[in-house]
């Protein structure tokens, strides 16, 4: 019953009928995660992917010399690991929990096999890639070709256009945002102090105003401070 009330107010289960929610209820298997914990190393067997219910997870992967890039930040109702599905048969990957999190496993040979039977479940999948895909681009497209300064000016104009307002919260701690946009925190803090110091955004903790908006557009558009 807990899986299945998970899986009813998940995004990607909304428009199943009952009947399909319980049988994607029926093959998944929920995962409580611990903050920090690692749910699957870059190179592990792709046995199933993944839909986060609760929590925060994240996508990265680490250098030789233990840097790590995030990829990804997966939030309640996305799903992830969806290479499993279709070619892969290793993560290319890490991933690990932002905090308490709880993750439903969908083994890939019983979901194959529930898709067969009620293939408008694929669509779900199908358009939740898309979504995903188009993030991923946007994150490989900032960390070639835009300075720090635009890569934070970009993350702020996103949050303020999800909040509607001009004054938004980190959803995230600097440290994960670091990761997130490709950088170090002491560049990250620099990148901040810069922003403010031309009083386009005031910054208070995880409370950010942001004071100029059109010139937080031009910087994240490439232009210099």
């Amino acid at each position: 019953m807990e899986r299945l009330e998970y899986l009813r107010q998940s995004r990607l289960c909304k428009g199943l009928t009952e009947d399909e929610l319980a049988g994607l209820s029926a093959i998944s298997q929920l995962k409580r995660l611990n903050k920090g914990e690692i749910l699957f190393f870059e190179g592990d067997e792709a046995r199933g992917f993944y839909l986060l219910l609760k929590g925060r997870v994240r996508i990265y992967k680490s250098s030789p010399e233990g840097k790590e890039q995030t990829l990804h930040q997966i939030n309640p109702g996305q799903i992830f690991a969806e290479v499993a599905i279709f070619e892969g048969r290793h993560y290319p990957a890490n991933c690990s929990a932002v905090q308490e999190s709880v993750v439903a496993f969908f083994p890939k040979t019983d979901f194959i096999r529930l898709i067969e039977k009620s293939p408008q479940i694929s669509l779900k999948i199908i358009a939740s890639m898309a979504g995903f895909l188009r993030e991923f681009t946007e994150t490989v497209e900032n960390l070639a070709l835009k300075e720090v300064p635009s890569r934070i000016a970009g993350y702020l104009l996103k949050l303020r256009m999800k909040a509607k307002d001009d004054t938004i919260t980190l959803d995230m701690t600097k440290s994960e945002l670091a990761k997130k946009l490709g950088t170090q925190s002491e560049t990250l803090s620099r990148g901040f102090r810069k922003l403010s110091d031309k009083n386009i955004i005031k910054v208070n903790g995880k409370r950010i105003a942001i004071l100029d908006n059109d010139r937080l557009i031009d910087i994240a558009e490439g232009e210099k401070i």
